[in-house]
């Protein structure tokens, strides 16, 4: 919200009328150098602030959308556009990691799965040992972004995209599990577009609200199907650590094992099945927050196009 607002205060009073190009370009430029300070801020203090890396991927994410909506009005350099894909790509496994580690830790803090949780939050330590990224980025030279040669005005440009998100938005939330994955993305990129907003106009704060709150419940809805797709995987953990002790003495020990491998099973149809459980209650949660959410969506993105409209002076 705070980068936002100082984004909106690099724009001129007459910038709805603008051609999108020009505006889009002042936004790009502005968000590169948050970006660059972020990355500053992760190269000097990355082992001693744990949001260092959250924050350099949350505003990596913030350009790289920009970039993508843009594309149509501005130009930017093909080798900086690489090179923030890369670093995207290199970051990613650190926060895929921590997010599976925030759910182990729910998981060894509810009593009927909690021994389970604690092991493997021990054996992910085994098997995925934390350390910090080593991220290459080389910030210059940048994006330089820059017009193309004719772009219809802002306003238009801004207000046919809002809607295009809007449209997919409600179509893939229609599709229910299937599209959850799908409306969170359009949910993210129509939440970073009208980020650049909130100081001109009192519509955008509560819509940013909605969509961060949209964003958040399908993403912890994202998050459970990952972690679904982790058990096979836990499984072979706990396999591997519960082995050795059922053959310490020589020989078959057919018992040991079969009872090595039955508290392996339990376990794994424990983890299925807090999984499932904790999906199916999250999923109704949003279903029931749904409705009331998209509704307010709608009026907040038309509340939106009406205000840009008036500040261009377009009937």
């Amino acid at each position: 919200m705070g980068k936002a607002r100082k984004h909106a205060r690099r724009l001129t009073a007459d910038f709805p009328g603008r051609p999108a190009g020009e505006v889009a370009a002042t936004l790009v430029s502005a968000q590169q150098a948050v970006l660059r300070k972020a990355w500053k801020h992760y190269c000097r203090c990355a082992d001693d602030d744990p949001e260092a890396l959250h924050d350099l991927r949350v505003e990596l994410r913030r350009l790289r959308v920009w970039l993508k909506l843009s594309r149509d009005v501005i130009r930017t350099r093909k080798s900086a556009r690489r090179r923030l894909k890369s670093l995207a790509r290199a970051s990613s496994p650190a926060r895929d990691r921590e997010v599976m580690l925030g759910l182990l830790g729910e998981l060894a803090r509810d009593p009927g799965i909690g021994e389970a949780g604690e092991r493997l939050l021990r054996l992910a330590d085994e098997h995925d040992p934390a350390s910090r990224q080593s991220l290459a980025f080389d910030p210059k030279p940048g994006l330089a972004p820059r017009p193309r040669a004719t772009t219809p005005p802002f306003v238009d440009w801004f207000t046919e995209q809002m809607t295009s998100m809007l449209d997919l938005i409600r179509r893939d939330m229609e599709e229910g599990r299937a599209g959850a994955h799908a409306a969170r993305i359009q949910v993210k990129y129509l939440r970073y577009l009208v980020e650049p907003m909130s100081e001109p106009f009192a519509a955008v704060a509560p819509m940013l609200g909605d969509l961060k709150t949209i964003q958040d419940r399908l993403g912890d809805v994202h998050d459970l199907v990952v972690m679904r797709g982790h058990i096979p995987r836990w499984a072979g953990w706990l396999v591997e650590d519960g082995l050795p002790a059922a053959l310490e003495r020589p020989g078959k020990q057919t018992r040991a094992v079969t009872q090595s491998f039955a508290e392996t099973r339990t376990r794994v149809i424990d983890l299925a099945g807090w999984q499932d459980a904790r999906l199916n209650s999250l999923w109704a949660d949003w279903e029931g927050a749904r409705p009331a959410l998209e509704r307010r969506l709608v009026r907040g993105v038309d509340q939106l196009t009406r205000d840009l409209r008036q500040a261009a002076g377009v009937d």
